[in-house]
């Protein structure tokens, strides 16, 4: 569940100290198309009136969720000790 927050920080804090202007190429840049790629199929079901008010939220729970069920299926994947 940190996985999401973790993620959005990090590009956000790339993004703050990036030395280009804006659309210039930073790394931040090419991450802000994933983790907003969600978005849309929101936008499709819900509408954008409320989605546009809490987008950032949709945008951490989604990631929160993804960091949960990967985490999750590592967790089962790894072999059990026998004690």
């Amino acid at each position: 569940m940190v996985f999401g927050p973790a993620f959005i920080g990090l590009t956000l804090i790339l993004k703050v100290l990036c030395p280009l202007p804006a659309g210039a190429g930073c790394f931040a840049d090419y991450l802000a198309v994933p983790i907003f790629l969600p978005l849309i199929f929101v936008y499709g079901i819900v509408g954008k009136g409320l989605v546009m008010i809490h987008e950032l939220w949709f945008v951490v729970l989604y990631w929160s969720f993804v960091g949960l069920l990967s985490g999750l299926i590592f967790d089962l994947r790894t072999r059990q000790s026998p004690y």
